[in-house]
């Protein structure tokens, strides 16, 4: 089985893979540590999900981790839950990428260690020098230099192109933001049939879930190993 991403149907693999799992690891300790917080900090534009329960959320994560990146795994139907779960991990990179140009701005004295000052940047570039650089690169023959893609390194605090980054990768496995779609803004379901044809795709139904089941998942994700191919 397969996800059908915007290149074709596929799983995850190689330094892609790698980049998304990590993202998802980082992105389940970090929804364990935020069941104390006040605001939701990060958000994927659908509201459902984004107002699901911390558990809800990372059961959620583990279906789409293991349909994309596991090839005997049948991928989930395509609703608005499912994509803003499957994204969730970019949005976690974008808010964690702020937060380490920040520091770096703000906090680190300059003698830390570079692994951890730049690990995001750094995990994001590899990515980004594989899949992305030699089209940024088409680019620049094509249409001449490009002063900000010069300067774009990883180490650089250009938190804007960090994110333009990070959304061209996500644009890899998501053919566009329909999870971001404002519902309301639809007179009835046969608005959205009629106008984008998207009436079986938005639900309002996210899976009960036990402690039992999330304590399975976590495990399972935080003791995941890739397989090359």
């Amino acid at each position: 089985m397969s996800w059908r991403t915007n290149l074709g149907e596929r799983v995850l693999q190689g330094v892609e893979a790698e980049v998304y799992l990590t993202a998802v690891q980082h992105s389940i300790e970090y929804l364990q540590d935020s069941r104390d917080f006040d605001e939701i900090e990060i958000k994927t534009g659908d509201r459902i999900f984004d107002t699901a329960s911390i558990n809800q959320k990372i059961v959620l994560l583990h279906i789409c981790l293991t349909a994309l990146l596991n090839p005997d795994i049948e991928a989930p139907p395509l609703t608005n839950v499912t994509e803003a779960a499957a994204y969730y991990p970019f949005a976690f990179l974008k808010l964690r990428v702020g937060d380490e140009i920040m520091m770096s701005q703000e906090e680190w004295s300059g003698d830390e260690n570079e692994e951890i000052k730049y690990f995001y940047r750094r995990l994001i570039w590899k990515a980004f020098e594989q899949y992305l650089l030699p089209g940024w690169q088409a680019g620049i023959e094509e249409f001449g230099a490009n002063e900000e893609l010069d300067n774009l390194h990883d180490r650089s605090d250009n938190l804007d192109l960090w994110h333009t980054v990070i959304d061209e990768l996500a644009d890899r496995i998501f053919w566009d933001r329909d999870w971001q779609i404002k519902v309301r803004d639809f007179e009835s379901p046969t608005d959205l049939d009629e106008s984008l044809g998207l009436e079986e795709y938005f639900t309002n139904y996210i899976p009960l879930v036990s402690s039992k089941q999330v304590t399975a998942v976590v495990a399972e994700i935080e003791n995941w190993q890739l397989v090359e191919n």
